[in-house]
């Protein structure tokens, strides 16, 4: 499960200048444009020869919606739905994507709330239906196209705008509790890990419209992208937007609007919702109807259990126990009366262990018993098994021990010498002392036999890689001994009568071994020894076979 998709998603992004804006997202009159304070920093000389400074602060303005009449198609990654998609679920919500992160709020001509984590964008996505706008006309001299809204109800209200705008960012940005997002400072643990993630990958991000609307089932849609502010509808309008309100005033909400019904747009689409067949529709068919409470559990006969075994007799058990199945009743929907009836099948071996319990333990440890002893003597030892059991000479074929090599185990209930175990209630007494449990493994048992050339053919599959793998440890482990039997015949005795031969001859291992935790190569490097004294060419001439170490006879002075 650990390559499950994790995403984050943050509110806003805004980057460069744009983040020293300080005016608020008001709605109410005032400039045009977001303005930012610019100090200019002027140094002189005066005429007596000294230097003067001095910090000349001006607003500057900076683009904003009203100097935006087109948005490029390309910085569009998606929409949901896609054009002319027919049969869009009508319980989902319309969304467009952008490639860039901050674009949403690239433009915004006001900060952020208080709390830093609201902020209007200069964008939203509006869906209408067909019957709620017509197409402008006379669109000369208009540098957007544009539609003609009567009711401004069918917007979504304006103080709302900043929950539908986020980034989506495709990777965990939250490294701990207590990680904040923006907003609760100059730069948070989850800002810092974004622009990690953006250096990595930038199409690891992108930025998101959504359209607060719900949609009607088998209705036609239009959606558009159009622009927040006032200023920005203006101008897409062709108008000017020095004429605004204010640089926060709403495109639709503000009072005094020269063409108040007409909204300019960036981009648009077009969709219809389905009738049914969407995932809510489907639930909503689902009728809850109460179930029998004999669902999942089927009676079984545990009366004549065979191999000269008494079956299990209670009187409140009417001979028989309920074998359940991988589908049953929760208890929790159970009325008293099958509540009652439920627990009374599965707490039957109360006390535990039962009488039919100790029989069948005790048959099953007949196999353990044949080990130890002669037949008939482990069959008159078996005191809890019927008389025609333990009168019989002769070795019986027993029930088997499921599980007996998964939990290490040979005997249940009792030891060899008839103590009980100290845990005898484990799951593999459970699984070979209750009937119900017992026929399940008698199944897979089945499944298994009927199978078993399937099953080792794959095993032999599988053992292939495993014998060879074992194989070369083995060649390693013999490589290990002939080395330390090697070293012990030749170079420990080397070592001690010619230490220089031994050091001659193990030079090529230099790199590897240590001495006082660095390489010889290393000691004999910073050592007066030269190289070239354990060199190959040096290392052959010396060699005590060689021309020049019978000529100066070197066998004898190195024994000298």
């Amino acid at each position: 499960m650990k390559n499950l998709g994790i995403y984050t998603f943050l509110p806003w992004l805004r980057q460069g200048i744009a983040n020293q804006i300080t005016q608020a997202d008001d709605g109410g009159a005032g400039a045009t444009r977001a303005t930012i304070d610019v100090v200019l920093r002027i140094a002189g000389d005066t005429l007596d020869g000294g230097e003067i400074t001095q910090d000349v602060t001006r607003p500057v303005q900076l683009y904003g919606p009203g100097d935006i009449v087109g948005i490029d198609a390309k910085a569009v990654v998606k929409t949901e739905p896609r054009n002319w998609v027919t049969n869009f679920e009508a319980n989902y919500l319309p969304g467009i994507d952008f490639y860039d992160e901050d674009f949403p709020w690239r433009y915004t001509p006001a900060a952020p709330d208080a709390a830093g984590s609201r902020l209007r964008p200069w964008i939203a996505l509006v869906v209408l239906k067909e019957d709620e706008f017509t197409d402008g006309v006379g669109v000369a001299g208009r540098p957007l196209p544009y539609v003609v809204v009567e009711d401004p109800n069918v917007f979504p209200p304006a103080d709302t705008l900043w929950a539908w705008a986020h980034v989506h960012v495709n990777r965990g940005l939250i490294a701990a509790e207590g990680d904040v997002f923006l907003g609760a400072g100059e730069n948070g643990p989850a800002l810092a890990a974004f622009e990690d993630t953006l250096a990595e990958d930038p199409d690891l991000a992108y930025s998101r419209l959504l359209s607060p609307r719900q949609l009607e089932p088998n209705t036609g849609y239009h959606a558009f992208v159009m622009p927040v502010f006032e200023t920005g509808r203006l101008a897409g309008l062709g108008m000017d937007p020095e004429t605004a309100p204010g640089a926060t005033a709403s495109a639709w909400e503000a009072a005094g609007r020269p063409e108040g019904t007409s909204y300019p747009y960036y981009y648009r689409w077009y969709f219809r919702t389905s009738t049914v067949g969407d995932f809510e529709y489907l639930v909503r068919l689902l009728e809850p109807k109460p179930m029998d409470s004999r669902v999942g559990r089927r009676p079984m006969d545990v009366q004549e259990p065979g191999v000269n075994l008494p079956g299990i007799d209670d009187p409140a058990l009417g001979g028989i126990l309920k074998l359940g199945g991988a589908l049953q009743i929760p208890e929790a929907t159970l009325g008293d009366e099958d509540l009652a009836d439920v627990q009374k099948y599965e707490t039957w071996d109360e006390p535990y262990p039962h009488i039919f319990q100790r029989r069948l333990a005790a048959f099953i440890n007949l196999t353990d018993d044949y080990a130890r002893q002669a037949a008939d003597a482990a069959n008159a030892a078996a005191t809890d098994l019927p008389e025609a059991i333990r009168s019989n000479p002769d070795p019986l074929i027993t029930a088997p021990l499921y599980g007996r090599w998964h939990a290490l185990t040979q005997r249940l209930l009792t030891d060899p010498e008839g103590n009980p175990l100290p845990r005898d209630r484990n799951w593999i007494h459970e699984l070979n002392l209750d009937p119900r449990f017992r026929t399940a493994a008698g199944f897979g048992t089945k499944v298994v036999q009927q199978n078993q050339e399937t099953y080792m053919e794959a095993a032999w599959k599988q053992v292939g890689e495993v014998l060879k793998a074992n194989q070369q440890i083995k060649w390693a482990q013999l490589a290990v001994q002939t080395s330390w039997v090697w070293y012990e015949t030749h170079l420990q005795p080397l070592k001690e009568a010619q230490p220089d031969q031994f050091f001659a001859l193990t030079a090529p291992l230099d790199r590897r071994v240590l001495v006082d935790g660095k390489t010889r190569f290393f000691v004999q490097k910073a050592s007066p020894v030269p190289r070239a004294a354990v060199a190959s060419p040096m290392r052959r001439i010396a060699r005590p076979g060689s021309r020049v170490a019978k000529k100066l006879d070197l066998a004898s002075v190195g024994g000298g």
